[in-house]
C-alpha cells in the first residue's frame, strides 16, 4: 500500500532524528553545555516534521479510515491508544522546548530538565514508531481497501504545502545531523 509505505519511510527518518537528539544529550550531559544550534534545528525537525506533518497524515487521514473500516473495539482502541501517544509526544516536546532558552544559555538546572524530557520524548516516540511498525500498518494493510490507500494517499499529498521539494529538505537537514551526529544510514 502506497500510505503505509510512505509512513514506513517516514518512520525510518523519524528514527534517525530520535538517534541525533539522544547523541546530542549525551554530549551535552558530557560537555556539560547545550549545542544550541543543533538543539534548536532537532527540535525544529521533530515539531515540523515528526510531530507535525507525519503525525497530522495519521491523524487526518490514515485513522479516521482505521476507524470506519475496524471491524472490533480491539481495532479501535488501538487507534485510540496512538492517537493519545501522539499527544504524549507533543507534551513531552513542548516541556523540552520550555527548558531549550535556559539551556542555551547555560542554566544547569535548564539543562537537566532538557535532557531530561529529549530523553523520554526520544523513549516514547522510538516506542510509538516500533508499535505502529508491529501493530498499526499491518492493520492498516488488512483493513484498507485500494480506494482507501488512494484517499488517504491524496490527503497525505494535500499536505505538502511545500511539495515534494519542501519534504526532501527536510530529508536533507536531517541527513545532515546524522552527519553531524555519525549516525549510520537507516537499515
Amino acid at each position: 500500500m502506497w500510505s503505509t509505505d510512505v509512513l514506513r519511510e517516514e518512520h525510518r527518518w523519524i528514527l534517525r532524528l530520535l538517534e541525533c537528539l539522544e547523541l546530542h544529550c549525551s554530549r551535552s550531559e558530557r560537555d556539560g553545555l547545550l549545542e544550541s544550534q543543533s538543539a534548536a534545528e532537532l527540535l525544529a525537525l521533530c515539531a515540523h516534521f515528526a510531530d507535525g506533518l507525519h503525525q497530522e497524515r495519521e491523524e487526518r487521514y490514515l485513522f479516521p479510515r482505521l476507524l470506519s473500516r475496524a471491524r472490533s473495539v480491539a481495532e479501535r482502541l488501538e487507534v485510540a491508544r496512538l492517537c493519545g501517544e501522539h499527544e504524549q509526544e507533543r507534551h513531552a516536546m513542548g516541556r523540552m522546548s520550555q527548558e531549550l532558552l535556559g539551556a542555551t544559555y547555560g542554566d544547569a538546572r535548564s539543562l537537566r530538565g532538557f535532557l531530561s524530557e529529549a530523553r523520554q520524548y526520544v523513549a516514547l516516540h522510538r516506542q510509538h514508531v516500533l508499535h505502529e511498525n508491529r501493530e498499526l500498518l499491518p492493520l492498516a494493510e488488512k483493513l484498507l481497501t485500494p480506494g482507501d490507500d488512494e484517499v488517504v494517499m491524496q490527503g497525505f499529498v494535500g499536505l505538502e504545502a511545500g511539495g515534494p521539494q519542501k519534504l526532501r529538505r527536510i530529508f536533507e537537514r536531517i541527513d545532515a545531523l546524522c552527519v553531524h551526529f555519525r549516525v549510520g544510514a537507516p537499515g
